[in-house]
C-alpha cells in the first residue's frame, strides 16, 4: 500500500478520465529532455521536428513536445525553475511512461577553470534544496545514472567538446549564495551551482529511472560576479550542449528500461 494520500498515477488517471483519453494519448516517450527555458525547448523542438502534445497537463504554460530522432521517439518538456516544480513534473512524466531524463540548462561556476561557456556534468551533489529530503535523508549519496553520463561524455568527445564532471551544489536560494559559502565550496572542488540537480537525482534513485544533467556555465561566482547571460560564449556553448544531447538520444533510447 502506498504511504502517501495521492500519487502521480492518481493525478494522471484523474486527468485522462476528465478528458476522456488514454494515458498513451499524452504521448510521453521513455526518454525525456527537460529544460528550464521556453526559448530553448521551442528551438530544440524545431530542430528535431517535434510537435506539442495537446493532452499534456500544462500545454500552454509548460508544454510537452514529442519528436522522432532516427526512428526513436523522444519528448521535450519545459519545466519551472527550482527543485519542487521540476520534480513534480518529472513524477507526472514517470507516471506516463518516462524512464530516462536528461536535464539541459545553466549553472553558476565556482571555479576559475570553468568560465562562462564551460559544459558541466554533475556527478555528485551538495544538497541545499528542500525537495530531495522528502525522498532520502541527508546522508544518502546522490549520483546520476552512470550510463547516461558516459553517453553524454562520449558524445561530447566525439564532437570535440569538453565537458567537466564533478561535484555540484544545488540550492533553493540563489540570492543567499554567500561569499563565505562560495569560497568554502570552491576549495572543496565544487564546480557549479544550480537549483534542480540534487532533487532530480533523488527522484531518479527513488523511482529507479535514469537521470543526468548537462549544464552550461552562465555566470562566474568565484570572484566579483560576472554574468555571461546572452554572451557569445554562452550562446555557442548552449548550442554545443544541445547538440551533445541530441546526438546522445539514439544511444539513450536503446537503453533497457
Amino acid at each position: 500500500m502506498s504511504d502517501v494520500r495521492f500519487t502521480p498515477q492518481m493525478t494522471i488517471q484523474h486527468l485522462v478520465s476528465q478528458r476522456g483519453i488514454h494515458i498513451e494519448e499524452i504521448g510521453v516517450a521513455p526518454v525525456v529532455i527537460l529544460t528550464w527555458s521556453r526559448k530553448l525547448v521551442d528551438y530544440f523542438a524545431t530542430q528535431i521536428g517535434a510537435e506539442p502534445s495537446p493532452h499534456w497537463l500544462y500545454p500552454e504554460r509548460f508544454p510537452l513536445f514529442n519528436g522522432i530522432i532516427k526512428g526513436h521517439t523522444v519528448s521535450l518538456v519545459y519545466a519551472s525553475v527550482g527543485a519542487a516544480g521540476t520534480v513534480m513534473v518529472m513524477e507526472e512524466l514517470i507516471a506516463c511512461g518516462a524512464r530516462s531524463f536528461v536535464g539541459l540548462g545553466w549553472a553558476g561556476s565556482l571555479q576559475p577553470h570553468a568560465p562562462v561557456g564551460t559544459l558541466l556534468i554533475p556527478t555528485a551533489c551538495l544538497r541545499e534544496e528542500g525537495t530531495s529530503f522528502h525522498y532520502y535523508p541527508g546522508e544518502v549519496t546522490l549520483s546520476p545514472d552512470r550510463t547516461l553520463v558516459d553517453n553524454l561524455q562520449q558524445t561530447a568527445q566525439e564532437l570535440g567538446i569538453q565537458a567537466l564532471e564533478g561535484l555540484q551544489w544545488t540550492t533553493d536560494a540563489p540570492y543567499r549564495e554567500t561569499i563565505a559559502k562560495i569560497e568554502a565550496y570552491r576549495q572543496q572542488g565544487v564546480l557549479g551551482v544550480d537549483m534542480e540537480t540534487s532533487a532530480m537525482l533523488a527522484l531518479g534513485l527513488y523511482r529507479q529511472v535514469r537521470v543526468a544533467n548537462l549544464l552550461v556555465v552562465s555566470d562566474e561566482l568565484w570572484q566579483a560576479w560576472n554574468p555571461g547571460f546572452r554572451s557569445p560564449e554562452l550562446i555557442t556553448a548552449t548550442e554545443q550542449a544541445r547538440l551533445v544531447v541530441e546526438r546522445s538520444l539514439v544511444k539513450i533510447s536503446q537503453l533497457p528500461s
